[in-house]
């Protein structure tokens, strides 16, 4: 038989559970009086994977909010800030690892949130949560991969072209509005040592315009269903055959080694008369106070912005769209979701696209109405270009096939292998379609 050590089992008792009450009550004073949930008190750090921005004004932007979010709920953050060529190296090491950062960014395209579905937590509670907030997601259907929010629409870089006036007077010239009259204004200035300039090698940019043009002739890659392959197309071939004549007679063969910096610098050293691009050429201009050259003039004073161009099936654009998600291998879902909440703020929105000059624009209604737009002419036309931008799978949805289409540059390739020669229309076409198909065979989805 055990003999009890306790003499007074009753009041022992009594006393252990207003002990244990006690301690209740303080850890509940305690989240209460921070205002946090236990798991944002718990979180020793939280880490968001980024890419620099070509305004970089926008980047201490999101630091400084990140930095106080942090000091609002005493949590540790850090922002990693790499360049945006290096991204996709860095999220598969983390999804192989299944460790990394909390937060990432996803991009240049959608399909990201596509390739990494497994690895995405859900952030429909969230997209429904700050989407109103700022007058309802510009084309929430587009940004469903799966049928889920497994990522929020974050910024655009949208694609007006880039002129410089000066030269446009010289030739005696109006803007351009349509891509035959590019065409026609570009042969001209290119005839007086200034070529228009799109890249059209292996990079974003390249991506991004041809992309746009194929589609403002009415072609497309692949159809609405997702499936079926529709590149080889009468309408493939007109804009293949519109590119080839605006590659030699308004292009310099540069254009199919360019990087996503490489029109930025040809418009600013004086070159190139026109390019498709953000305004990231404009602002680099002023911050560096760059001069036309053998003048005293800012050439930001003869940069002109306007609308992306017009074909004979309507006005197309497309560009990176940027977003941001959250890995379910973190360990503090939970923070990560708070941050991107208060990020997602419309003043704190509205603080990050003034920081940027407005070349991040939210996938947001009310940010398109931003005063920024309406404080610099050259803004004017970057809501009209995001009404007309859409993903770079349209008209199919995004998948891990449109993602890949971009990823190995098939579009741009197939162009620049009949616009140099390289190819015939045919065998361009016929090459492209093979790619294309083959990728969509073996992704589904």
């Amino acid at each position: 038989m055990v003999t009890s050590t306790n003499s007074h089992p009753r009041r022992q008792r009594r006393r252990q559970f207003l002990q244990s009450a006690a301690g209740a009550a303080g850890g509940l004073g305690t989240v209460l009086a921070l205002r946090q949930a236990p798991a944002l008190a718990q979180t020793r750090e939280l880490t968001f994977l980024t890419v620099a921005s070509f305004v970089p004004d926008t980047d201490k932007e999101l630091k400084r909010q990140f930095e106080e979010w942090g000091k609002q709920n005493k949590v540790k953050v850090r922002l990693d800030i790499i360049a945006h060529l290096q991204l996709q190296t860095k999220k598969a090491a983390e999804v192989q690892a299944k460790s990394g950062h909390d937060l990432t960014a996803l991009g240049p395209g959608l399909g990201d949130a596509a390739l990494y579905y497994d690895y995405l937590v859900d952030l429909a509670d969230l997209a429904g949560d700050v989407g109103p907030k700022n007058g309802g997601w510009l084309r929430p259907d587009d940004y469903l991969i799966r049928g889920k929010w497994t990522l929020l629409p974050w910024w655009q870089p949208p694609f007006p072209m880039a002129i410089r006036t000066d030269i446009l007077k010289k030739l005696d010239e109006t803007p351009p509005d349509t891509w035959e009259d590019w065409l026609r204004v570009g042969k001209k200035a290119k005839a007086i040592g200034h070529p228009f300039g799109t890249a059209m090698g292996h990079s974003g940019d390249a991506n991004t315009t041809l992309l746009s043009i194929l589609w403002s002739y009415g072609g497309s890659y692949v159809a609405k269903d997702g499936q079926t392959v529709t590149i080889n197309s009468p309408e493939t071939r007109e804009a293949m055959e519109f590119v080839k004549r605006l590659y030699t007679e308004a292009m310099d063969p540069e254009v199919l080694a360019w990087d996503d910096a490489s029109n930025n610098r040809c418009l600013n050293a004086g070159k190139c008369f026109a390019i498709h691009n953000p305004i990231s050429a404009y602002e680099s201009a002023k911050k560096d106070q760059v001069v036309v050259p053998g003048t005293k003039q800012p050439i930001a004073e003869v940069i002109d912005h306007v609308n992306t161009p017009r074909g004979p099936k309507g006005r197309y654009a497309t560009t990176g769209f940027w977003c941001v998600g959250i890995w379910n291998f973190s360990k503090n879902v939970d923070a990560a979701k708070d941050f991107l909440r208060f990020h997602f703020q419309p003043d704190n929105q509205a603080r990050w696209v003034e920081a940027g000059h407005g070349f991040n624009m939210p996938f947001l209604n009310n940010l398109t109405n931003h005063p920024v737009y309406k404080s610099d002419p050259q803004y004017r036309n970057i809501p009209d270009v995001a009404k007309v931008t859409v993903p770079p799978s349209w008209p199919g949805p995004t998948t891990a096939a449109s993602q890949q289409v971009c990823d190995l540059y098939i579009i741009p390739d197939m162009f620049a292998q009949y616009a140099t020669g390289r190819m015939t229309l045919d065998q361009a076409i016929a090459w492209g379609e093979k790619e294309i198909s083959a990728i969509y065979s073996k992704r589904r989805g």
